[in-house]
């Protein structure tokens, strides 16, 4: 008979320690567990993790983190994490009108003017959508007044999200393996921003020095003081962009952002060398990756091993190879409204490539707030703005705070077709948000123009099928 039994209240090393025993024992994991303590624990991991280098065992060890208090711009990096589970706070089910918001240490009033000018027209966005959906929705008679009200309140949050700044502050709930939080770590500390750095530090020492929250209050050990004490930032990630950016200039000339407008290009799987190549200098060079792609295959086999040399000269003996790497059949080009962005950032299965913020990408002017004709000079009060951060003379860092969630943004997704039809049956249902609902019906778009026998099976809501009761 199978025997299955749930395990409580044991610190993650000490059941990865227990689990990884099952290699080399035959003893039933609770018996082990018993017979444990955190230093026996500690030793196993110290031998066979690092000295050994089972870097699997990192995998059965799980942490659960609360990072709070931290700017919509670092979340963003945070998340950006594959194999990461999470939750972070939603601009849909909260009102961010008093939100305080991060503000850099070099920041001064301008910085702060310019921040409150955002949260204003946030507000103002608010009230005013409220009031116009629900003139133009009135609340039928089998729903209760307390429900329709929060559903136009979740839809008048949907168009006021598109001003709110990056500087807003946010909350992250999240859960991984120790080996995903060690490279979680070591990525956000080659951040270029110290509020990221920040985080990073904190990440580490919540979880191999401070003791953590427990519901009885009890003075517990730290939940990970082995698995990734050594989590350090990586010369060799830090460095391959501006490696990439260096060697860009012989292949790639006269490169804009102003053939980036397109919301979707798929472009289908091909070489794995040329895809991992394209998709590095996606990152670093403001072209599509299409035309990447089509640049680099015209270049010689020679040509092309020199550069896949480049990439790998300086990877240390700890270097994971590099995500860009990780291609798949399908690859989505995409530019879309940060707030959107954030959405997709979620999705789990999937490959990211994501350049730098561009602030000459502009903003993003929702439909709906055109459909409901608001009154408001949406697009006026941020070309306005945008202007004001283009003059008052920021210091290194603290644009990227003030840009909007409405700004635009590139990212490249590589996915496999199951993936793909997750993502656009979810995404492009009803009670979405309108901005990646539209950007779900163009990836199915896509799909149908380049593989139509795939394409007919995934359950895509058309745009036009929209219940505005439906959350």
């Amino acid at each position: 008979m199978p025997t299955v039994y749930a395990l409580r209240d044991v610190p993650p090393e000490v059941s990865a320690y227990g689990m990884a025993k099952y290699s080399r024992s035959n003893a039933a994991l609770r018996d082990t567990l018993r017979e444990l303590s955190e230093e026996k624990a500690a030793n196993f991991l110290n031998t066979f993790y690092f000295s050994y280098g089972h870097a699997s065992i990192a995998d059965l060890a799980h942490v659960a983190l609360a990072i709070e208090e931290v700017s919509l711009l670092a979340a963003m990096a945070v998340v950006d994490e594959p194999l990461w589970d999470g939750q972070e706070r939603s601009t849909r089910y909260q009102n961010f009108t008093q939100a305080p918001y991060y503000r850099p240490i070099s920041a001064d009033s301008r910085f702060d003017s310019l921040c409150r000018g955002l949260f204003d027209f946030y507000h103002e966005l608010y009230q005013t959508s409220a009031a116009a959906l629900e003139e133009r929705y009135p609340r039928p008679n089998h729903i209760k007044p307390s429900a329709y009200h929060r559903t136009m309140q979740a839809r008048a949050l949907d168009i006021a999200r598109y001003a709110l700044p990056l500087a807003t502050l946010t909350s992250v709930g999240q859960v991984t393996s120790a080996r995903v939080l060690e490279q979680q770590i070591s990525r956000l500390l080659g951040s270029s921003y110290p509020e990221i750095q920040d985080i990073a530090r904190q990440m580490k020492e919540a979880a191999t020095v401070e003791a953590p929250f427990t519901l009885d209050n009890t003075n517990a050990a730290p939940v990970s003081p082995t698995l990734i004490k050594y989590a350090l930032r990586s010369e060799y990630r830090d460095n391959l962009d501006t490696e990439l950016l260096a060697m860009a200039g012989s292949f790639f000339n006269n490169s804009s952002v102003g053939d980036l407008a397109s919301g979707v290009e798929l472009s289908l799987g091909g070489d794995p060398a040329i895809d991992a190549l394209a998709m590095a200098f996606y990152r670093v060079i403001s072209r599509p990756f299409g035309a990447i792609r089509q640049t680099l295959s015209s270049l010689s086999g020679a040509e092309l091993e020199d550069l896949i040399d480049s990439v790998f000269q300086s990877r240390g003996p700890h270097d994971e190879w590099p995500r860009f790497f990780r291609t798949a059949p399908l690859l989505f080009d995409m530019t879309m409204d940060v707030g959107a962005f954030r959405d997709f950032n979620r999705h789990r299965r999937l490959t990211k490539v994501v350049p730098d913020l561009q602030p000459e990408l502009g903003f993003a002017v929702p439909a709906m707030l055109r459909e409901l004709n608001l009154g408001i000079d949406y697009e006026g009060r941020l070309r306005q703005h945008y202007a004001a951060i283009a003059h008052v003379g920021l210091k290194v860092g603290e644009e990227a705070y003030l840009l909007p969630l409405a700004h635009r943004r590139r990212a490249l997704f590589a996915m496999d077709a199951a993936e793909a039809a997750y993502i656009i049956e979810l995404r492009s249902r009803s009670a979405g948000h309108f901005s990646y609902r539209e950007l779900a019906v163009s990836m199915h778009h896509a799909i149908a123009q380049a593989l139509p026998g795939l394409a007919k099976h995934i359950r895509v809501t058309p745009v036009e099928v929209f219940d505005p009761f439906e959350r």
